[in-house]
């Protein structure tokens, strides 16, 4: 059996525009995640992360690359194997007030997977309900209330009661918290890690900050403009992330001791469009100590310690 309960390899997304061009947003991404394990995934809007979540859990089939589940390659299910397998994978969206139905009360709403995918009767209904509202640390007397209702960290707590109701084996968060302010962040977090550590839940957590990521994450894996370019021991990232991108990322990090007089190790220029990639490495647009095989050659992803890969010609 595999060491890894999710595995991608080689996954690519491509989209045709309206005029015929092909739109490149995921390029040959391959992604592992271990059972009990938090992958975070981080990087700029547009670099790829919400495509690569969407063929994580489905909700599209990759253009190329093959996707495993528990050993077992899941790419090509469909009908009855691809919904039963769908109760494996849940997902956790950026804006719990546009995820939830403002007519349907709360208790209804975190128990709909359950009238989708169990028969249950009404009792055990109204028990998993009040034991996913607990689990996530919200009075049971919630149930009848509406989401309007309820604060933005209070929706977010119930988007994860739902995304748990089934049990599933990997819970995924698409930027969970970003729309919260910093202390209901932290709450979020350490709810997170509290529910990993009782059910043994695999978590990809999907974010652009990375300094959050790199506090929750065991591995971090750093995307830019549809590939990955960097990835990471989590514990790692401050001191041993090398790609200048990441270390562009870090750079641009708020810090209580930062020194002000010294200038943000900021980026010149724009993201490159996917629809016109640039040849050779797809940072060399933009990087500071780009040579001339950057321009033309694209750099593998090659391990350079151990759980520890980059794709840079500089590193090599």
């Amino acid at each position: 059996m595999s060491d890894f309960i999710l595995e991608g390899k080689g996954l690519t997304q491509c989209y045709k525009t309206d005029t015929g061009r092909v739109l490149t947003a995921c390029r040959a991404v391959d992604v592992t995640l271990r059972k009990g394990e938090t992958l975070g995934i981080v990087g700029e809007s547009g670099c790829g992360k919400s495509t690569l979540l969407r063929i994580l859990t489905q909700l599209e089939r990759p253009a190329e690359g093959r996707l495993f589940f528990n050993g077992q390659e899941i790419t090509f299910l469909k009908g009855e194997s691809l919904r039963r397998n769908r109760c494996h994978i849940q997902m956790v969206f950026q804006d719990p007030a546009a995820s939830f139905f403002p007519r349907m009360k709360v208790g209804e709403a975190i128990t709909e997977p359950l009238r989708n995918f169990r028969k249950l009767s009404r009792q055990e209904l109204l028990d998993k309900q009040a034991e996913l509202l607990e689990l996530v640390g919200l009075p049971a007397e919630y149930a009848d209330r509406y989401p309007h209702s309820m604060s933005g960290g209070q929706r977010q707590r119930l988007a994860i009661a739902r995304a748990l109701a089934l049990d599933p084996d990997i819970l995924i968060c698409d930027e969970a918290t970003s729309a919260l302010d910093v202390s209901v962040q932290r709450q979020i977090i350490e709810l997170l890690a509290d529910i990993q550590r009782q059910r043994g839940l695999s978590i990809i957590f999907v974010c652009h900050d990375l300094a959050l990521v790199q506090s929750i994450a065991h591995r971090v894996m750093i995307m830019y403009l549809g590939g990955v370019v960097e990835a990471l021991p989590g514990d790692q990232v401050w001191n041993q992330a090398c790609h200048p991108y990441s270390k562009a990322l870090l750079g641009s990090v708020f810090a209580t001791d930062m020194d002000f007089d010294k200038p943000l190790n900021t980026l010149e220029g724009d993201v490159p469009s996917p629809l016109d990639l640039p040849c050779g490495c797809s940072f060399h647009t933009r990087c500071p100590s780009c040579v001339e095989i950057c321009r033309h050659e694209q750099p593998a992803l090659r391990e350079i310690a151990s759980e520890h890969q980059a794709a840079c010609h500089l590193l090599l």
